[in-house]
């Protein structure tokens, strides 16, 4: 799939990032701990060869690569990213990537996802769904275990990554979803 530079929203959910025609980071603006690391290093062992074959091709021999997945480990979690190569002057190659959700969300976990990317405290989150306050943390503990999201930025990828919020954040509230005073939630919806 071709970047489209004029959509911003295809750089909802992409770090952008420089390596130098030996590969090594030479800019990550969002993680600055990470230059002089070589991006090959994050993936696991058995994704590392064919990830440093990927920047070879674009730093040695300029020519764009991607999409390619490899999955990276961070902390106890593994998960997948995507790579797209760029080649751009003076031997230096612009790397975008992305990560990568696997799963489906039910509908009760797409409208708390939405509403924790767009800032929503738990109290916030159940008062828009009609739940308690512990249900809201429940939900989001639960999203963090389910999608291996370890920061808020986190669960802004993965809203973008699953189509939610295209409309700046915002999100109507189902009302079959939404609780109602009158009756006590299912085991299935604390």
């Amino acid at each position: 799939m071709p970047i489209d530079a004029n959509n911003p929203e295809v750089f909802a959910d992409t770090y952008a990032v420089v390596v130098d025609s030996e590969g090594t980071v030479i800019l990550h603006p969002r993680y600055p701990e990470l230059v002089g690391s070589k991006p090959w290093d994050w993936a696991i062992e058995t994704d590392r060869a064919r990830c440093r074959e990927c920047f070879v091709q674009a730093c040695m021999f300029r020519n764009a690569q991607g999409p390619f997945e490899v999955s990276i480990r961070q902390d106890d979690d593994t998960y997948p990213i995507r790579f797209n190569l760029f080649p751009l002057d003076q031997g230096q190659v612009l790397v975008l990537y992305t990560r990568v959700f696997t799963g489906t969300l039910t509908a009760r976990e797409r409208h708390v996802l939405v509403l924790v990317a767009g800032g929503a405290s738990p109290a916030q989150i159940a008062e828009a769904l009609g739940i308690t306050s512990s249900t809201a943390r429940d939900h989001i503990a639960s999203l963090k275990k389910k999608l291996h999201i370890h920061h808020t930025e986190g669960f802004r990828m993965a809203a973008h990554h699953f189509g939610l919020g295209k409309d700046g954040g915002s999100a109507s509230v189902d009302p079959e979803l939404q609780g109602d005073s009158r009756k006590t939630p299912d085991a299935g919806e604390r």
